[in-house]
């Protein structure tokens, strides 16, 4: 008798013990969720130190303005927005280690960028394996296969440059020499520009890619000078500041064209007077602004002294539609997903947007050029 009823005070010994711990548990979870709010991490990969930083800065302002904004009204559904920022300066296998990072240690289910096409191209595999979506601002018409969970805010280079060459062709640009960045990015404009001005019954009369890193372009341009051309196209980023002033140092006049990221005022302080006259596509003009937009406007000159670009426009609108699609489905990737193929004349910032079958998102192009020393737009 002994003996059993020690065994029956054992048993209710365990279960006294069992019940308190659970309960503490209970309380130790209950704690928890009260002393820590609940947010949604998503990813950013941008250039955010090297020669072409200012780009990822810009792109960097308006996502944080939007997500003050955000989370000043409340957040998405209740929760406020925090993002990582991951550093690529440009650099494929720093995009792909950041992107690696965001998806498998922070599991974020979106990430923002980046903005350099190589640097996008080597985060797909990624996106497509780890099941994390990216909504990337760079124009190399390869994305649009990259993947079924890769987005781009941006249009593609074929449809910036369905502008920028008839209106070439109509300023009499029917020779054209093409010095492009030996990327990706470069490589993928000069491409497109090529077919499109064929098919308008102008030819390239020279192309020579350079290295991103290269200063002295006097050897190629030295090539170019000894050409009969009519104008040359330039896609590439802060670098072509010194091929312009480079080509006024060598006496070389002719019709210049560029690609968006010519929009730079760091472009101009290096190629001074060499800058006028250069034309190039943009997604955005401060001026003609309405709406929410023009409220993003101002919003942007009263916290960072100055208008935005285009980088900075596009990171707005891009950034809205990534909150939109997290609004309507929670944070799971795949839902997001599935979610932003169906956004159709959906009102952003930048106006009714559509996303097509390849994840690309269309926006107005206008052309632009310098005009005393100042960027300012020639026509829509």
């Amino acid at each position: 008798m002994r003996k059993e009823s020690k065994m029956k005070n054992v048993r209710t010994v365990v279960t006294v013990l069992a019940a308190a711990a659970l309960l503490a548990a209970g309380s130790g979870l209950f704690a928890c969720k009260k002393k820590e709010p609940e947010t949604i991490k998503i990813g950013a990969i941008l250039p955010l130190t090297g020669d072409n930083a200012k780009y990822g800065i810009w792109i960097k302002e308006a996502l944080e303005l939007k997500a003050e904004e955000v989370n000043s009204a409340g957040g998405i559904n209740g929760k406020e927005v925090e993002i990582i920022y991951e550093d690529d300066q440009v650099n494929p296998k720093y995009a792909a280690a950041a992107m690696t990072k965001l998806a498998e240690v922070d599991k974020v289910p979106v990430v923002y960028g980046s903005w350099a096409s190589s640097s996008v191209l080597a985060q797909a595999p990624i996106a497509e394996r780890t099941h994390t979506v990216v909504m990337a601002q760079a124009i190399s018409p390869k994305i649009r296969d990259a993947g079924d969970y890769v987005f781009r805010c941006i249009p593609g280079a074929d449809y910036s440059l369905s502008e920028l060459v008839p209106f070439a062709v109509k300023e009499g640009a029917l020779k054209v020499a093409i010095i492009y960045v030996n990327n990706d990015y470069g490589l993928d404009q000069a491409e497109v520009f090529k077919t499109y001005l064929e098919e308008a019954g102008g030819e390239v009369v020279f192309e020579e890619g350079y290295d991103l890193e290269t200063t002295d372009f006097r050897t190629v341009l030295l090539k170019l000078k000894a050409l009969d051309f009519d104008a040359v196209y330039l896609p590439g980023y802060t670098e072509v500041g010194l091929i312009l002033r480079q080509m006024q140092e060598l006496g070389i006049e002719c019709q210049r064209y560029s690609s968006d990221p010519f929009e730079n005022e760091d472009v101009l302080k290096v190629a001074g007077e060499a800058a006028e006259g250069v034309y190039f596509p943009s997604f955005f003009v401060a001026e003609t602004a309405t709406g929410e937009l023009k409220g993003f406007v101002n919003r942007y000159k009263a916290k960072y002294g100055r208008e935005p670009e285009g980088n900075a426009a596009l990171a707005y609108n891009g950034i809205s539609i990534v909150f939109e699609a997290l609004r309507r489905t929670g944070i799971k990737s795949e839902n997001i997903k599935e979610e932003l193929y169906k956004f159709l004349d959906f009102q952003a910032p930048l106006g009714n947007v559509s996303v097509d079958k390849y994840g690309d998102i269309r926006v107005p192009i206008y052309i632009k050029t310098v005009d005393n020393g100042k960027f300012v737009p020639v026509g829509k």
